[in-house]
């Protein structure tokens, strides 16, 4: 065990304790918290009167106190409340729901029914947004006529289509910009990770120092240290990248506390529009975890049957080919609106790492079938693990200079004829 935590230890601090590492991870952080705030900074050079966007509400009292003017203390709560919309009071006479669904002039419908000291309240509204931002506005009017007391609220939803039973137009639009932005340190870090592992091993193998290591650890030991240091790395470069994010959101909060401009930045827009997003969290978690076992074990295997650099280079294309689509399948597919090849891709273990939380979000998989993708992913990475173990010992101190599947053969018949 000893040996283990040294060679762990000795991997991690050849990656970490490195100048270079120092000084990529503040330029990644400063960049980190200007593409998040983004918005924020645009919204300080912008005109904020060119952003007032007219809103037309019609306010139906059908309640006992019919005289009380419900629908011009709703407007002027709702105009002092959002600077950033322009409510207007609009006639319009209420026929069926169909009816309003079907027109285009009114944006808001809200009918009080019954007591006016409880009433009903039924809110039309095609757009999530403004769904979101009236109840506590009418419920200010209310408080102000019966002192306490909770009106009971039914917020209507347009009929649905049965085109898109997942994420809106409006959020889908959302993802569609911001999904390959966030894939990409995930992709950028199996990368890296995968190199790293990869030109560790060949330095030892092509300087001989592979075998004094193994004359003192097994195989196996320096199999799994070599994938422990490397997720190790991965863990500390991610918590490094998380307190840049956490910092993030502490710079939008000084932004908030401007008078001037409203703090807004991608993770409040992301959270505001993805009501699923600490699932998504999760699994996208769990998912980048196995999802880079996988890669590094395979890394590893490639590494074992090199004899050279220019030879891992050469065998580690297919797996920066897989990566490579995997991330360009994150982009294209919402683009392509293609949601059976996105539903189909978050089943394959070596596309799932990014695809199926892609494919959740967006509602093309629920929480079953996404458990169902990271069951098959952990089995796959239990079955590489088991495969590519006892072929690791026999490759690490051989130096055939063979042709690729050649050598993969020899070493697999070699690896479980002697078991």
């Amino acid at each position: 065990m000893k040996k283990f935590k040294f060679l762990v230890g000795f991997g991690l601090s050849k990656r970490i304790m490195k100048k270079s590492f120092i000084i990529s991870n503040i330029i990644i952080g400063i960049l980190i918290i200007g593409i998040i705030n983004i918005p924020s900074i645009i919204s300080l050079f912008s005109d904020d009167t060119d952003e007032i966007q007219n809103v037309s509400i019609t306010v139906i009292n059908n309640t006992n106190d019919i005289d009380y003017p419900l629908e011009v203390n709703i407007v002027q709560i709702l105009n002092q409340s959002y600077e950033q919309y322009s409510f207007e009071d609009t006639d319009y006479t209420f026929t069926d729901e169909s009816s309003f669904w079907e027109q285009e002039e009114i944006d808001v419908l809200i009918i009080f029914n019954e007591d006016l000291k409880q009433p009903n309240v039924e809110i039309y509204a095609s757009d999530e947004e403004y769904r979101s931002i009236l109840i506590s506005p009418i419920q200010l009017v209310l408080y102000d006529y019966q002192d306490i007391g909770y009106a009971n609220y039914d917020l209507k939803t347009p009929p649905s289509t049965g085109d898109d039973p997942g994420m809106s137009e409006a959020d889908k639009m959302f993802m569609d910009g911001i999904g390959s932005l966030l894939f990409l340190p995930v992709f950028f870090l199996v990368i890296m990770a995968t190199q790293f592992l990869g030109v560790d091993i060949i330095e030892e193998k092509s300087s001989k120092a592979i075998e004094t290591i193994i004359a003192s650890v097994p195989a196996k030991t320096h199999f799994l240290s070599k994938i422990t240091a490397s997720i190790s790395f991965l863990l500390i470069q991610s918590s490094i990248l998380i307190g840049f994010g956490i910092l993030a959101i502490l710079v939008s909060k000084v932004f908030e506390s401007s008078s001037q401009t409203e703090g807004i930045s991608l993770f409040s827009e992301f959270a505001n529009r993805i009501p699923n997003w600490e699932g998504l969290l999760i699994f996208s978690l769990l998912f980048m975890f196995f999802g880079t076992l996988l890669f590094l074990t395979l890394a590893a295997f490639l590494a074992a049957i090199s004899t050279t650099q220019e030879d891992y280079q050469q065998f580690q294309a297919p797996l920066i080919f897989l990566l490579l689509g995997s991330y360009y399948l994150t982009i294209f597919l919402p683009l392509l609106n293609a949601d059976g090849l996105l539903r189909v891709f978050s089943f394959i273990p070596f596309f799932s790492m990014m695809i199926a939380p892609l494919a959740y979000v967006t509602g093309t998989i629920g929480l079953v079938s996404i458990m169902i993708s990271l069951s098959l992913t952990i089995i796959t990475v239990l079955f590489v693990l088991y495969v590519i173990a006892p072929v690791y010992r026999v490759a690490i101190l051989s130096y055939d200079h063979t042709k690729f599947f050649k050598r993969i053969k020899f070493y697999m018949k070699k690896a479980f004829t002697k078991r």
